[in-house]
């Protein structure tokens, strides 16, 4: 089997340590002898189990994610992809991504970055460099009425 890459492997002990974290939290909950008696009393519960459940939402999801992007055929299916595109991709390598769920707390995933191939960038600031100094050439040199 492949190796994982470290923060492949990081962020999957990560989101690990928070499932766990979070089902005992909710055992915790679960097991406390809680008696309600007021409402206020109820929607404090309500809170802390609402924030218990998103926890572990956040964690799963991230989990079931990093697991996706793992997958050999989405992985073969990504290379088709950018075979397929119509401009020059360049593979910039693995990058941290972080996703924040609509319920739950935010996560990381590691991925493969795939970026457009472009023109090369000190052509272009050179040319409005020199734009500019024409710009200043011809305002100084400029006969003024």
């Amino acid at each position: 089997m492949k190796e994982l890459a470290p923060s492949v492997a990081k962020n999957l002990d990560a989101l690990e340590v928070k499932i766990n974290d979070s089902l005992t939290e909710i055992n915790r909950i679960r097991e406390a002898c809680i008696l309600v008696k007021t409402g206020q009393e109820l929607e404090d519960l309500e809170s802390k189990i609402i924030q218990a459940t998103d926890k572990l939402a956040g964690a799963l999801l991230g989990q079931k994610v990093q697991n996706s992007i793992m997958n050999p055929g989405l992985k073969e299916e990504g290379s088709k992809l950018t075979k397929v595109f119509p401009k020059n991709t360049k593979n910039q390598g693995p990058r941290d991504i972080d996703i924040q769920p609509s319920r739950g707390e935010s996560f990381t995933v590691s991925s493969t970055y795939i970026s457009q191939k472009g023109k090369c960038r000190k052509k272009k600031s050179a040319r409005v460099f020199i734009l500019s100094w024409c710009y200043w050439v011809f305002m100084i040199a400029a006969p003024r009425s």
